[in-house]
């Protein structure tokens, strides 16, 4: 929004949770839906909504541990 990155979008930079691109966005959209539904998931709950997105470059820790900081992220405001 008006150039300025998301509380999403920060935490996959924060966390560098994204290498070649190819899935970032899905990666992105899938995360705000389970935020959105589930405002302070489990891994496990994390792990479940990603699952439709293949990602060759990261193996997950990553963005998990983006996902987790932005549902931290949005608690705090």
């Amino acid at each position: 929004k008006d150039g300025e990155l998301s509380v999403v979008q920060e935490a996959f930079v924060k966390h560098y949770a994204f290498q070649c691109g190819y899935c970032t966005p899905g990666m992105i959209m899938a995360s705000y839906a389970l935020l959105r539904d589930h405002p302070n998931p489990s891994e496990g709950e994390i792990r479940k909504a990603l699952s439709g997105n293949l990602c060759m470059c990261t193996g997950y820790v990553q963005i998990v541990e983006a996902v987790k900081d932005a549902a931290q992220g949005l608690k705090n405001g």
